[in-house]
């Protein structure tokens, strides 16, 4: 194991950030983010925008984006960069609304590729654990990502609307 692939904690927003960058520009097949609130210093970012189509220009059919968010009403509202691009993409970037039953717990991941983790602290700001290559963690992870996935509903405000 290289000291890059080792496992390090953030507890800044600026050091949230760099993680974030960092793994998206490592995405090559999937993301999987769990965000409830879609964090807007962390996701509402041209660079945020740019990682993702790149991704799916890449990967084309191959790609996929899953979000997980709590509420898109005050997401989609305040014009967030990456609710435009899912309306825009809506084959390759899905986005849904956290069941009832998980809607009130902070638990918030970024999974890239099934191998890189971020993994925040509920309530504690930016303040979480960086797995840069952790398949075994990445697969626990998103084990858990998919079941909330899989309780979650398609989140309406992010639909295009087509006229």
């Amino acid at each position: 194991m290289t000291e890059q692939d080792k496992r390090y904690r953030i507890t800044t927003a600026a050091e949230a950030v760099a993680a974030v960058d960092e793994s998206l520009a490592e995405a090559r097949r999937s993301i999987d983010l769990l965000s409830p609130g879609l964090d807007p210093a962390l996701y509402d970012r041209l660079e945020v925008v740019d990682a993702v189509r790149q991704l799916i220009a890449g990967a084309g059919r191959r790609a996929s984006v899953r979000v997980l968010i709590r509420d898109g009403s005050e997401i989609a509202r305040r014009g967030h960069r990456l609710a435009a691009l899912a309306q825009q993409l809506t084959s390759a970037l899905e986005v849904r609304r956290l069941a009832e039953d998980d809607a009130n717990d902070d638990t918030a991941c970024l999974i890239v590729d099934r191998r890189r983790v971020i993994r925040w602290q509920p309530g504690s700001g930016y303040a979480g654990q960086v797995d840069p290559h952790a398949p075994g963690v990445a697969r626990r992870t998103e084990t858990e990502f998919t079941e909330r996935w899989e309780r979650a509903e398609p989140e309406p405000e992010f639909r295009r609307l087509v006229l």
